[in-house]
């Protein structure tokens, strides 16, 4: 599952690095169950992955990946400004969410699932990315 394997592709700050490693998705989406199935067992590094369901955004304290899916896309500008300062990779499912804060964003191509990338975004948030995840990207494109 593409989410799961960013993890791999994307670097946190150091205080980032000790205990669970959480992706969270924001709202009810299958993702989220489809993430638990995935990730069961699997670790970034030394963290035991957990996949957390967010109803609001006041919700999230520490979340190192947060899916939106393309229902709550619309909550962009006040999710950007929740985020700011939490080194929170943001995925999004909507055309022109790259434009709208989200670093990486999921397509169809070709009846394919690709994504597009905004390294802007990554950095913006204290992250650093790997040259295989701008590849990967361009790739699909």
């Amino acid at each position: 599952m593409f989410i799961y394997n960013f993890s791999r592709l994307v670097e946190w700050p150091v205080a980032y690095k000790s205990g669970p490693f959480i992706i969270g998705v924001l709202g009810g989406s299958s993702v989220a169950d489809e993430l638990e199935v995935y990730a069961m067992g699997k670790k970034v590094g030394t963290q035991e992955i957990q996949i957390k369901r967010f109803k609001t955004l006041q919700e999230i304290a520490v979340c190192h990946i947060l899916f939106v899916p393309f229902a709550r896309t619309k909550q962009m500008t006040e999710i950007q400004t929740t985020m700011q300062g939490k080194n929170t990779l943001l995925i999004t499912e909507k055309n022109g969410a790259l434009n709208e804060g989200s670093a990486i964003n999921f397509v169809i191509l070709a009846d394919k699932i690709k994504f597009e990338l905004q390294t802007e975004n990554i950095t913006k948030y204290g992250l650093k990315y790997s040259s295989k995840l701008q590849e990967m990207a361009n790739a699909g494109s």
